[in-house]
C-alpha cells in the first residue's frame, strides 16, 4: 500500500474511483455468491464471532436507548405544542362567546331604544315609558357586564399572543 500522505496515492485512487470499469468489477464481486460465502466464513469463525456478537448487542442496546430518548423528547415536545394549541383554542372560544354576548345585548338594546322612541312619538303613558326605560336600563347593565367580560378575556389572553377583538 502506498503512503496516504503522498499526492500520487490520491491521484491513483481518484482515477480508479472515476473509472467505470472499477465500479462494474465491484458490483460483480458484490453479486457473486462466492464473495458472500467467503465473507460469511470469515465472520463466522470463533475469533471474529465471539467478540463481534457482544459488540453488536451493545450497539443494539445503545441504539434503542438513544432512539427511545429521542422519540420521548419529540413526543413531549409535540404534547406541549398540542396542549398550547388546545389552550389557545379554548381561549378563542371563550372570547368569541363573550363577544357574542356583547353583540346579543347590543342588538336587544337597539330594539328597546327603537321601541322607546315609538312609544314617545305615540304619546304613551308615564307608566309605559318608565317600564320601557327600566328595560333599557337592565339591557344596558347586561351589555356593560358582557363588555367587561369581553375585555377581561381579551386582556387575560393578551393581544400579543395574536388574538384579536371579535369583529362586529
Amino acid at each position: 500500500m502506498k503512503n496516504p500522505l503522498d499526492a500520487d496515492f490520491w491521484m491513483t485512487l481518484g482515477s480508479k474511483l472515476l473509472d467505470p470499469h472499477f465500479w462494474l468489477t465491484m458490483w460483480r464481486n458484490l453479486l457473486d455468491a462466492e464473495f458472500w460465502r467467503t465473507t460469511w466464513g470469515a465472520f463466522s469463525t470463533p475469533e471474529v464471532a465471539i467478540p463481534l456478537i457482544p459488540l453488536l448487542l451493545i450497539a443494539l442496546y445503545i441504539g434503542r436507548k438513544t432512539k427511545g430518548r429521542v422519540d420521548a423528547g419529540k413526543i413531549k415536545g409535540m404534547e406541549a405544542q398540542l396542549e398550547a394549541a388546545n389552550q389557545h383554542l379554548q381561549s378563542e372560544k371563550e372570547q368569541r362567546a363573550a363577544g357574542a354576548d356583547v353583540e346579543r345585548e347590543l342588538e336587544t338594546m337597539r330594539k328597546q331604544v327603537v321601541d322607546l322612541g315609538r312609544l314617545l312619538e305615540a304619546g304613551a303613558q308615564h307608566t309605559e315609558l318608565m317600564t320601557s326605560v327600566h328595560g333599557v336600563t337592565e339591557t344596558l347593565t347586561k351589555l356593560c357586564s358582557a363588555n367587561d367580560e369581553l375585555q377581561r378575556r381579551f386582556i387575560q389572553i393578551g393581544p400579543e399572543k395574536g388574538l384579536h377583538a371579535p369583529r362586529r
